[in-house]
Protein backbone atom coordinates (compact mmCIF):
# COMPACT_ATOMS: atom_id res chain seq x y z
CA UNK A 1 0.00 0.00 0.00
CA UNK A 2 2.86 2.29 0.69
CA UNK A 3 4.44 1.82 -2.89
CA UNK A 4 0.90 2.47 -4.59
CA UNK A 5 0.63 5.58 -2.13
CA UNK A 6 3.84 6.48 -3.59
CA UNK A 7 3.87 6.39 -6.87
CA UNK A 8 0.33 7.86 -7.18
CA UNK A 9 2.77 11.22 -5.17
CA UNK A 10 5.64 10.81 -7.75
CA UNK A 11 3.21 10.78 -10.60
CA UNK A 12 1.34 13.89 -9.05
CA UNK A 13 4.58 15.78 -8.55
CA UNK A 14 6.16 15.05 -11.84
CA UNK A 15 2.71 16.08 -13.58
CA UNK A 16 2.88 19.65 -11.94
CA UNK A 17 2.85 22.29 -14.63
CA UNK A 18 5.69 24.89 -13.84
CA UNK A 19 4.59 28.07 -12.30
CA UNK A 20 3.07 29.44 -14.84
CA UNK A 21 -0.49 31.35 -14.64
CA UNK A 22 -2.59 32.12 -17.38
CA UNK A 23 0.09 31.09 -19.76
CA UNK A 24 2.85 32.76 -18.83
CA UNK A 25 6.07 33.12 -16.37
CA UNK A 26 6.67 35.84 -14.12
CA UNK A 27 10.14 37.36 -14.50
CA UNK A 28 9.87 40.66 -12.79
CA UNK A 29 6.97 43.27 -12.17
CA UNK A 30 7.76 46.34 -9.85
CA UNK A 31 8.91 50.04 -10.77
CA UNK A 32 11.59 52.15 -12.33
CA UNK A 33 13.09 55.30 -10.41
CA UNK A 34 14.80 57.04 -13.34
CA UNK A 35 12.00 59.51 -13.77
CA UNK A 36 12.00 58.51 -17.15
CA UNK A 37 16.33 58.07 -17.70
CA UNK A 38 15.69 54.33 -19.04
CA UNK A 39 13.82 55.70 -22.14
CA UNK A 40 10.50 53.77 -22.24
CA UNK A 41 7.41 55.76 -22.92
CA UNK A 42 4.20 53.58 -22.56
CA UNK A 43 4.62 50.74 -24.36
CA UNK A 44 4.53 47.07 -25.11
CA UNK A 45 7.45 45.38 -26.44
CA UNK A 46 8.18 41.97 -27.96
CA UNK A 47 11.46 40.37 -27.52
CA UNK A 48 12.44 37.36 -29.57
CA UNK A 49 16.29 37.04 -29.86
CA UNK A 50 19.68 37.02 -27.37
CA UNK A 51 20.50 40.54 -28.91
CA UNK A 52 17.02 42.24 -28.54
CA UNK A 53 17.14 41.08 -24.60
CA UNK A 54 20.70 42.09 -23.57
CA UNK A 55 19.79 45.60 -25.21
CA UNK A 56 16.67 45.85 -23.24
CA UNK A 57 18.69 44.90 -20.52
CA UNK A 58 20.94 47.56 -20.82
CA UNK A 59 18.80 50.22 -21.49
CA UNK A 60 16.30 48.86 -18.11
CA UNK A 61 19.67 49.22 -16.27
CA UNK A 62 20.54 53.07 -16.84
CA UNK A 63 19.39 53.93 -13.32
CA UNK A 64 18.84 51.07 -11.23
CA UNK A 65 20.42 47.51 -11.61
CA UNK A 66 16.71 46.38 -12.34
CA UNK A 67 18.13 43.51 -14.49
CA UNK A 68 19.52 41.61 -11.15
CA UNK A 69 16.05 41.16 -9.86
CA UNK A 70 14.96 38.82 -12.49
CA UNK A 71 15.55 35.22 -13.95
CA UNK A 72 17.87 35.69 -17.14
CA UNK A 73 18.25 32.56 -18.63
CA UNK A 74 15.74 32.59 -21.27
CA UNK A 75 15.73 29.98 -24.47
CA UNK A 76 15.16 31.89 -27.49
CA UNK A 77 14.48 29.22 -29.26
CA UNK A 78 11.64 27.96 -27.16
CA UNK A 79 10.53 31.43 -25.65
CA UNK A 80 10.31 34.97 -25.76
CA UNK A 81 9.60 37.94 -23.48
CA UNK A 82 6.57 40.38 -23.19
CA UNK A 83 6.87 43.86 -21.68
CA UNK A 84 4.28 46.08 -20.54
CA UNK A 85 5.85 49.48 -19.79
CA UNK A 86 3.53 52.39 -18.17
CA UNK A 87 4.01 55.84 -18.58
CA UNK A 88 6.19 58.03 -16.43
CA UNK A 89 3.70 58.95 -12.66
CA UNK A 90 4.10 61.40 -10.50
CA UNK A 91 3.07 59.38 -7.32
CA UNK A 92 3.05 56.25 -6.38
CA UNK A 93 0.10 53.61 -6.48
CA UNK A 94 -0.19 53.11 -10.15
CA UNK A 95 0.72 49.55 -11.40
CA UNK A 96 0.62 47.79 -14.84
CA UNK A 97 0.25 43.57 -15.00
CA UNK A 98 0.01 41.23 -17.99
CA UNK A 99 -3.15 38.90 -16.08
CA UNK A 100 -3.20 36.78 -19.23
CA UNK A 101 -1.83 35.29 -22.39
CA UNK A 102 -4.64 33.35 -24.75
CA UNK A 103 -3.86 31.50 -27.63
CA UNK A 104 -6.55 32.30 -30.26
CA UNK A 105 -6.30 31.11 -34.03
CA UNK A 106 -3.94 33.18 -35.64
CA UNK A 107 -3.14 35.72 -32.38
CA UNK A 108 -1.83 35.31 -29.05
CA UNK A 109 -3.94 38.09 -27.29
CA UNK A 110 -2.28 39.46 -23.78
CA UNK A 111 -4.28 41.15 -21.71
CA UNK A 112 -2.85 43.88 -19.58
CA UNK A 113 -4.34 45.29 -16.55
CA UNK A 114 -3.43 49.03 -15.23
CA UNK A 115 -4.25 50.28 -12.22
CA UNK A 116 -4.43 53.68 -10.79
CA UNK A 117 -4.97 55.01 -7.01
CA UNK A 118 -8.78 56.59 -6.49
CA UNK A 119 -8.70 60.11 -5.92
CA UNK A 120 -8.59 59.76 -1.71
CA UNK A 121 -6.30 57.04 -1.48
CA UNK A 122 -2.83 57.95 0.63
CA UNK A 123 0.12 57.83 -2.28
CA UNK A 124 3.89 58.19 -1.97
CA UNK A 125 5.39 61.15 -3.49
CA UNK A 126 7.73 59.13 -5.49
CA UNK A 127 8.03 59.48 -9.65
CA UNK A 128 7.93 56.15 -11.09
CA UNK A 129 6.96 54.21 -14.38
CA UNK A 130 4.99 50.53 -13.73
CA UNK A 131 6.21 47.31 -15.52
CA UNK A 132 5.64 43.76 -15.92
CA UNK A 133 8.17 41.47 -17.48
CA UNK A 134 6.69 37.63 -18.74
CA UNK A 135 8.15 34.93 -20.90
CA UNK A 136 6.06 33.27 -22.87
CA UNK A 137 5.96 30.19 -25.06
CA UNK A 138 7.86 31.26 -28.68
CA UNK A 139 4.80 31.48 -31.38
CA UNK A 140 4.86 32.82 -35.06
CA UNK A 141 1.29 34.11 -34.17
CA UNK A 142 0.86 37.69 -34.31
CA UNK A 143 0.78 39.35 -30.67
CA UNK A 144 -2.00 41.97 -29.69
CA UNK A 145 -2.37 43.49 -26.14
CA UNK A 146 -5.47 44.08 -24.46
CA UNK A 147 -5.55 46.97 -22.26
CA UNK A 148 -8.18 46.42 -19.53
Amino acid sequence: MKIFITIIFSLLLVGCPKNEEGGFTSLSKGNLFGNGAEGFDKENIVISSKKEWKSFLLKIDTTNKESSTFENAIDFSKEMIVICVDKVRNSGGFSVEIIEVIKEEGTTLIKVKFKSPKPMDMVTSVIIQPYHIVKINKTIKKIKFLEL
